[in-house]
């Protein structure tokens, strides 16, 4: 990893130039020298006193995963949240309005329950913006099982599906990119702009 200065919100307290090892904060262009800058250093982001100067990664650990014992467990455990779901939803539907609300609370308690499986096992629920490889997943699997049965497991089913396909689009979808304006430090996500949206310079990096 290397900094890089935000200069919207430098301050110009300079302290970054007294206590850089190396020299990589004091430029002629206001950007901090990548190729000078240690890594993992860390000296000026903490040194800076208006919060300009951040680390830009290089590398991410790869996340560790739960021991398959968990993720049975779990998966166990989200098919019946997830049958209970479906069975408060059904008698919320034919209750009286007293009884209503307390199936419909039951409901949202399993379907909570069945999100925090899903956690659990090391994937993201379908509501979230990113999601990779859930399709592949056996925690669908489960869901398809014989617990879902008549009028109820076709739209189970149906949901389902719909998950599955929108997961497999996401997933052989590109992954993102991101680029770094080397004059103030902003951060593109996505296709690489013509200029930075922030200060309208050319020196835009792949990072």
């Amino acid at each position: 990893m290397f900094a890089a200065r935000n200069s919207a919100l430098c301050t110009k307290d300079c302290l970054c130039l007294f206590i850089c090892p190396t020299g990589a904060t004091d430029t002629e262009n206001g950007q901090i020298d990548k190729d000078k800058c240690i890594d993992g250093c860390r000296l000026c982001v903490d040194a800076c006193p208006s919060h300009a100067i951040y680390l830009v990664h290089t590398r991410y650990p790869k996340k560790p995963q739960p021991p398959n014992s968990v993720i049975e467990v779990m998966s166990g455990l989200l098919e019946r949240k997830a049958a209970a779901y479906v069975e408060a939803l059904r008698a919320a539907d034919q209750a009286s309005p007293v009884k209503e609300a307390l199936f419909s609370s039951i409901a949202k308690s399993n379907k909570v329950l069945a999100e925090d499986c899903i956690r659990e096992t090391g994937y993201m629920i379908p509501e979230a913006d990113k999601i990779q490889d859930l399709a592949s997943s056996h925690v669908f699997e489960k869901l398809y099982s014989d617990s879902f049965e008549g009028e109820e497991g076709k739209a189970v089913t149906t949901v389902l599906n719909s998950i599955v396909d929108a997961l497999l689009e996401q997933r052989d979808a590109p992954p993102m990119s991101a680029f770094l304006c080397e004059d103030c430090g902003y951060i593109v996500l996505g296709k690489k702009p013509d200029k930075c949206p922030h200060c309208s310079s050319a020196a835009i990096l792949a990072i």
